[in-house]
């Protein structure tokens, strides 16, 4: 090749490397573009993640707002309730004491009186006993329980039936056996005089001996008319409250009916007036012996703790689980003829304070 051919040749080269290079300059504008828009991009980006994440925050916010309106709605209308319920509060708390305790509405629904039967209005059954009883036409067989003393006496043996408590003053050495002399020392204890005593003596032991002895044969098998107390429950008489049954247990329910159906001016016990009508209301058919055991046993007790003519309801119950002859053996006090006076537990904290 000549050199003037190379000489052009070189020349063209030159031409076209200065185009590039002239051209380079667009290509880095075009880049810094692209760059700059990158960056617009992620900036957008940015900014509608901040967006994002705003409306989020509002959205919790609107909800804590929405929960907090619900609660104070909530807290009016709860209010709105208490305020119900304060104005119905009786009828509520009645009606709360029903579905706890559903005996309540059975009670409600019986018919304890009619017309055609004049007694039934004049001695009424006992009501609400469940309250402070539980089931109180449960037997209890260890205690003497009431309304007043659902416990019962604190103290009394629980090895031994009502009943069997009941003539444990009596059984002075704990044998099981109570003779005629025991009987008779018994009741000199409690102050009576020696007429009463032997009076007692006969009816006693005349009348409870025999059916507590474990032979058919009378006489033969018991000839000192001794009572045993491991079978007592035998020698149980008709004509009587039912108070206990015919094991000797204690029947609440039976012992607070004569309370309802006979202390008729609610004054807590009995006066003689209404101690005659509990005999006569209790009496059954063709029961000479029953009738004479019951008139002994009330007219007994009332000469034992009378208090201005009342025989008072605790004083009645402690009578039958034998608590009272023992109080009543510390605090008797003698009449002239020898038949005490012996104040009743019920009122011998007012009698003092007189």
């Amino acid at each position: 090749m000549s050199n003037i051919e190379q000489h052009m040749n070189k020349g063209q080269d030159k031409k076209k490397t200065d185009k590039i290079i002239i051209q380079n300059p667009d290509l880095s504008n075009k880049n810094e573009r692209i760059n700059v828009q990158g960056q617009d991009n992620k900036k957008n980006e940015r900014h509608q993640d901040n967006k994002k994440n705003e409306r989020h925050h509002d959205n919790k916010k609107n909800e804590r707002n929405q929960d907090n309106k619900k609660h104070e709605r909530n807290q009016v209308h709860n209010k709105n309730e208490q305020t119900d319920r304060s104005i119905f509060s009786g009828h509520d708390h009645d009606n709360k004491k029903n579905e706890q305790n559903p005996k309540l509405n059975q009670e409600k629904d019986i018919i304890t009186e009619v017309d055609e039967a004049p007694e039934t209005k004049e001695r009424k059954v006992p009501k609400d006993l469940s309250d402070k009883l539980g089931n109180a036409g449960l037997p209890r067989a260890t205690i003497a329980a009431s309304k007043e003393m659902p416990e019962g006496t604190p103290g009394r043996p629980t090895r031994k039936s009502v009943l069997q408590q009941h003539v444990e003053f009596w059984d002075t050495d704990h044998d099981g056996v109570i003779t005629p002399l025991d009987t008779w020392k018994g009741f000199r204890k409690l102050g009576f005089s020696l007429a009463f005593s032997a009076v007692a003596v006969g009816i006693i032991h005349g009348g409870f001996s025999y059916p507590t002895q474990k032979s058919w044969i009378p006489i033969l098998g018991n000839p000192l008319f001794n009572v045993y107390v491991d079978t007592l429950s035998k020698a149980k008489h008709g004509s009587d409250s039912e108070t206990f049954d015919t094991e000797g247990r204690f029947v609440p329910e039976k012992f607070e009916e004569v309370f309802s159906k006979y202390d008729r001016d609610n004054k807590g016990g009995l006066s003689l007036k209404d101690i005659k009508q509990v005999i006569r209301g209790n009496a059954n058919v063709f029961d000479p012996f029953g009738w004479t055991s019951a008139v002994f046993e009330w007219g007994t007790l009332y000469l034992l703790c009378e208090k201005d003519g009342i025989v008072y309801k605790e004083d009645v119950r402690s009578c039958y689980d034998g608590s009272l002859f023992f109080k009543m053996q510390e605090t008797k006090e003698k009449r002239q003829k020898g038949v005490p006076i012996i104040k009743s537990s019920a009122t011998t904290t007012s009698a003092k304070e007189e």
